[in-house]
């Protein structure tokens, strides 16, 4: 990967910088995948992340509140908030086997609930689109279903943001040789699984192909990258989300997979996989059943979706498809009420 444009703004180095360096520096190269012990002792470094987490943990519970009301009590609400930080450390930490697992060291992180509804969507042929929240061990996921044999191909924005992204929103987005090199050793790290990875740059038609080579397609319904978006009722809440996975099913008549990965306290990870929904002719009514049953999963499991919640959080302001309406700082998210 290129370092980014002079044209970019730069941030100054930060010791959060040189943090996130030693964390997929030389803590990575010092883990190993068959000594899961080490890489869970290192787990109760969890409250570190949650005290310096400040501004991070007001927002969260903010957004888990705006999300679930009345449901838990001001102590549960900083109970889940505690939770979040402690699940997120773990999935990072174990994030850094990403490219040293294998097809027997992944189970020892993984485990696959609902496996059998897999297969059964890619038996007619056509593939499968494979959709899931930004929450607990998705790249896990990823490295469990290729080295498991399945022919999986990822769909989402990689890299740094385009300079004239970044150039309007320098808080948020400056780089800095030490952020391009963190960025560059993590996608490494990725390109390490036996799997293919495609950014929104590629044409559409090529995801046509692999549905039609019956392969496994796998994209974040809540990912913000995208071109179409739709509003629908989500969390109770207005949420922004991308109209693409559904269309695509849709248009190649291949059934839609969700999914969920969550991370309790003892144990691997755990993701579960869905009844496959085989579309019709109307995009939204497949949207609307993929997103009860996220919606229901998220509900049983709220802080796992504590940090992206944050995360969209701080970046309401970008663009005109914010994650939830509710936050934004004006109304151009409304025009995607009429997509």
């Amino acid at each position: 990967m290129a370092d980014s444009p002079d044209s970019a703004p730069r941030a100054p180095v930060t010791p959060a910088d040189l943090a996130r360096w030693a964390f997929w520096g030389p803590l990575r190269d010092a883990l190993d995948p068959h000594r899961p012990a080490r890489v869970k002792a290192l787990g109760a470094a969890w409250h570190l992340h949650h005290l310096t987490a400040r501004g991070g943990r007001v927002l969260m519970e903010d957004e888990l509140r705006r999300c679930f009301g009345e449901r838990y009590t001001a102590a549960e609400y900083k109970g889940l908030v505690a939770d979040a930080y402690r699940r997120g450390w773990r999935v990072h930490l174990e994030e850094l086997l990403l490219g040293k697992v294998d097809a027997e060291t992944v189970e020892t992180y993984i485990r696959f609930e609902g496996r059998a509804n897999l297969d059964r969507a890619l038996e007619g042929g056509k593939g499968a689109i494979y959709t899931y929240p930004h929450a607990g061990a998705v790249m896990l996921m990823l490295a469990w279903l290729a080295h498991r044999g399945y022919r999986y191909v990822q769909f989402a924005a990689r890299g740094l943001p385009p300079p004239e992204i970044a150039a309007l929103n320098p808080a948020l987005m400056a780089s800095n040789p030490v952020r391009e090199r963190v960025r560059k050793v993590r996608e490494e790290n990725e390109d390490k699984v036996p799997c293919t990875f495609l950014t929104m740059d590629q044409p559409t038609r090529e995801l046509y192909r692999r549905l039609a080579d019956n392969e496994l397609v796998g994209i974040a319904f809540d990912g913000r990258a995208s071109q179409k978006f739709f509003v629908h009722d989500f969390l109770g809440r207005k949420a922004v989300l991308s109209s693409g996975p559904y269309r695509l099913a849709v248009s190649r008549g291949a059934p839609i997979v969700p999914a969920f990965c969550h991370t309790p306290r003892q144990g691997p990870a755990v993701c579960r996989v869905g009844e496959p929904l085989f579309p019709g002719k109307d995009w939204r009514e497949l949207a609307h059943e993929v997103l009860r049953q996220e919606a229901a999963w998220i509900a049983e499991e709220p802080a796992e979706y504590g940090l992206w919640l944050v995360h969209c959080r701080r970046r309401a302001a970008l663009d005109d498809h914010p994650l939830f309406g509710d936050v934004a700082p004006d109304e151009r998210w409304k025009r995607w009420e009429r997509a």
